[in-house]
């Protein structure tokens, strides 16, 4: 995810005519910058003024000082500080705004605080888990998310969807309030509201609701299919090397397991250092979409695995038809796709799985790579 990021915002800098681009681990920039900046690392940290457009990406980002321009961010955790001259975006896990913001402040993320320090010029557009608002909103707000508490001002009217709404004492809403849910908001008697207060029902709600239900299942079937489908070809394929390989798994499981962890790790280090310079940037993520494929095998390996050995329970023959591998690898799926659903025990053993394939699959590979041509045997 963070090289996709990364190559978006890459792309983004390669449009503008003057620009300063960096990809590091731990990225600290103080000081004056005057053109556009683009940056993206594990952490990001910027103080001073940067006068153009600010695009950053991290796990961890921090903006403080005063930014002129546009401010673009997407990371994990997220705090802004500081002025900003136009319009912020964020998109973060955990969004924590204390700036000044001049114009429209636009955040989607799982929890968004708007400090009581915050000050926005524009409009509001915020969509997350929780919402805490105790700043100053110059505009209007507009607000979705499960839990919404308003403690500070705004200007504007307000509009909110979400199943708990909170508005306390300290709450001033100097225009209309209209409000979607299922249950009435709870509004402290000292709160201020100079325009009508609306409770809508939630219908829409509740429809949207259903269809996203169902658009859900919809997808984890398509990816069960798209799974099953990808492992058959892949029999077709190679099938006395994918057969050997899953019974690698169960030959030599603790091997198997170690050899996935050691290239799973291996792999993410080698992508992680690539990705520090943009000389080695194209390397790494041609590493990223190899990672994919290899835990795409993994998977399946284990998949096969799996199968394998419930069709000789089920059937106690010796040997598999090329039919009853397909059969056992569609059962073989669908148990694993269950398995996710399990508290806790599912995630932990679907990563088993996987490195277990992983590994397996690397283990066999190698050993076809390195075992001796019927020409060296000759020769030897």
């Amino acid at each position: 995810m963070r090289a996709l990021v990364l190559v978006t915002l890459l792309c983004l800098a390669g449009s503008q005519p003057a620009f300063a681009q960096e990809a590091g681990w731990s990225l600290v920039k103080t000081g004056v910058f005057d053109g556009d900046l683009y940056l993206a690392g594990d952490h990001v940290e910027l103080s001073g003024e940067m006068r153009g457009d600010v695009f950053a990406a991290g796990r961890t980002v921090a903006v403080d000082g005063r930014v002129q321009s546009d401010l673009f961010v997407a990371g994990g955790a997220v705090a802004l500080r500081g002025r900003m001259g136009d319009d912020v975006r964020v998109a973060g896990r955990l969004v924590t705004v204390d700036a000044a913001i001049r114009d429209a402040l636009i955040v989607a993320g799982e929890v968004v605080r708007v400090s009581a320090g915050a000050q926005i010029g524009g409009p509001a557009w915020l969509a997350g888990r929780r919402l805490d608002i105790a700043g100053r909103l110059g505009g209007e707000l507009r607000a979705a998310a499960a839990r919404i508490r308003i403690s500070g001002t705004i200007r504007g009217n307000v509009v909110l969807a979400a199943r708990d709404i909170e508005i306390e004492p300290t709450a001033q809403i100097e225009g209309s309030l209209t409000y979607w849910s299922g249950q009435e908001a709870r509004i402290d008697p000292g709160a201020r509201i100079r325009g009508a207060v609306l409770h809508r029902q939630p219908e829409f709600l509740d429809r949207a609701g259903r269809v996203a239900t169902v658009l859900a299942a919809v997808t984890r079937v398509v990816f069960v299919v798209n799974l099953l489908a990808a492992g058959v070809i892949l029999f077709l394929l190679f099938p006395d090397f994918t057969v050997s390989a899953a019974r690698t798994v169960g030959r030599e499981p603790w091997k198997s397991l170690g050899a996935g962890v050691g290239v799973l790790v291996c792999t993410a280090v080698a992508v992680a250092l690539l990705l520090t310079s943009v000389v080695g940037l194209p390397l790494g993520l041609a590493l990223v979409a190899f990672l994919a494929l290899a835990l795409l095998l993994g998977i399946l390996t284990f998949g096969f695995f799996l199968g394998d050995l419930g069709a000789r329970l089920f059937l106690g023959g010796p040997e598999l038809s090329a039919g009853w591998r397909i059969v056992s690898l569609a059962g073989a799926v669908v148990a694993l796709a269950l398995i996710r659903f399990l508290p806790v025990a599912g995630n932990a053993v679907l990563a088993l799985a996987l490195l277990a394939g992983l590994g397996a699959w690397t283990l066999h590979a190698w050993r076809a790579y390195t075992a001796p041509t019927d020409d060296e045997e000759e020769e030897g």
